[in-house]
């Protein structure tokens, strides 16, 4: 721009210059002919070259002005990329540590069902014919980090995590117990329904058989009252054993309730196995090879004695293979088994690692 206005300068006063007497022929130009054709001729090609010195500078300037808008826009999208990365950064963060806290409830969770399972299955074993229950308890700390957009774990995970070695295996890991543990406790709770509802329409088979059993023996005795002496039908071994049999039912029925017949605890079956039933097939089985002449209508009564036997064996076959089955589930849970890894141990190591990995990120 400089040049262009020392050009321009120049062209006024170019006209007194070369117009004007010189001491030298050889700068002589006063014989050019007339003033304005002179000062035409002299002048334009000056003017002519500032104007393509102002119109170069023009787009000079023009080419800077776009370069600097161009640089200032990048650097615009640069921040832009670089805000929206701190945002994504700290979304990925606070998931992450969202997932850790969830992690340390759902740990809590699993201990938490694990006693009541073992209480469950210790009761079930030691008791077979009493009514146990399990405590259930919600899982909605599952549902709650199933809720967290799996998208943004498994990205925060390769934000922050690329460095281990194992780290897509992790997630892989987690999000498996995370999937499989509501279906497990579930399926464990269906189950547990199942096997209560069985267990006590069973019971109920095996008392509705014990009432017709003292029924039939009643009816025994009341056949050696109408047929013998009223007065020693107790003589005869059939009766006898009846009626014995009957006492000792309803001595172990009445332990079963209160001084005002309030119920306190289930029917012992197994007591009511051994001191009843088992005890009435051995005293007949000893009537029948100590007696020529062998009451027959005890044979029914022996009969109908092995089924409910046969039941309660099978109450107590029942109730073990089940609490066998809840004790493998609580063990998968809680007890590390080898190579095998509990449920337990392994919520405890991704929250381990979490809470390790995460105390070292700066987020800003």
């Amino acid at each position: 721009m400089g040049i262009s206005v020392i050009v321009i300068l120049f062209s006024f006063v170019s006209p007194w210059i070369f117009t004007s007497a010189s001491s030298s022929e050889k700068f002589d130009f006063t014989n050019t002919g007339q003033i304005g054709d002179t000062i035409g001729g002299i002048i334009n090609p000056f003017i002519a070259l500032a104007g393509v010195l102002l119109t170069f500078l023009a787009f000079y300037m023009q080419i800077k002005a776009n370069q600097i808008q161009i640089t200032q826009f990048q650097e615009g999208l640069e921040k832009d990329k670089e805000l929206r990365l701190l945002i994504e950064r700290k979304d990925y963060y606070n998931k992450l540590h969202l997932l850790k806290v969830d992690l340390t409830a759902i740990e809590s969770d699993i201990k938490s069902k694990a006693k009541n399972l073992k209480e469950f299955f210790e009761n079930e074993k030691k008791f077979p014919f009493q009514t146990n229950f399990l405590i259930r308890t919600p899982s909605k700390n599952y549902a709650r980090i199933l809720e967290i957009d799996r998208l943004s774990i498994f990205n925060g995970f390769s934000e922050f995590f690329s460095h281990r070695e194992r780290w897509i295996k992790e997630f892989s890991n987690l999000y498996n117990i995370l999937d499989f543990l509501p279906e497990l406790f579930r399926d464990l709770y269906d189950k547990y329904e199942y096997h209560s509802k069985d267990m006590f329409d069973k019971k109920n088979a095996v008392r509705s058989g014990l009432i017709q059993l003292m029924d039939r023996l009643s009816e025994l005795i009341n056949i050696y009252k109408r047929e013998k002496n009223s007065e020693n039908y107790l003589e005869y071994p059939a009766s006898a054993l009846a009626n014995e049999t009957i006492f000792r039912y309803y001595k172990i029925i009445e332990e079963s309730f209160d001084e005002d017949r309030n119920p306190i605890k289930e029917t012992d079956l197994n007591e009511i196995d051994e001191t009843v039933l088992k005890f009435f097939n051995q005293e007949a089985l000893a009537i029948r090879n100590g007696e020529e002449d062998f009451d027959v209508r005890l044979e029914p009564i022996v009969e109908l004695i092995s089924n409910l036997r046969k039941q309660i064996y099978l109450i107590r076959q029942r109730a073990i293979e089940f609490s066998g089955s809840i004790e493998s589930q609580y063990n998968n849970l809680m007890i590390d088994d080898g190579k095998n890894k509990s449920y337990v141990t392994l919520i405890q190591e991704i929250h381990s690692m979490l809470e390790t990995e995460l105390s070292k990120i700066k987020v800003e």
